[in-house]
């Protein structure tokens, strides 16, 4: 496992744990609806799949590449 975590919205400055307790306040679903209220993700936008594994799993912290070893395995 990568001593380096993927945790944060680097171009809004947003811990992933802040940005779960805005997604669960508002009743947010997908990363375009963070993006279209230009609460995060919408700079360079590397934290988008990770945001979307937060979405489907409720982990606020992650081993970088993640998301695409997740997506990469066979269901």
């Amino acid at each position: 496992m990568s001593k380096f975590t993927v945790s944060k919205c680097i171009c809004h400055k947003k811990d992933f744990s802040e940005i779960k307790s805005y997604i669960e306040e508002n009743d947010i679903t997908s990363v375009k609806e963070l993006q279209d209220q230009k609460y995060c993700s919408c700079g360079c936008s590397l934290c988008a799949p990770y945001i979307e594994l937060m979405l489907e799993t409720g982990e606020t912290s992650f081993e970088t590449g993640a998301y695409y070893k997740r997506k990469s395995k066979p269901e």
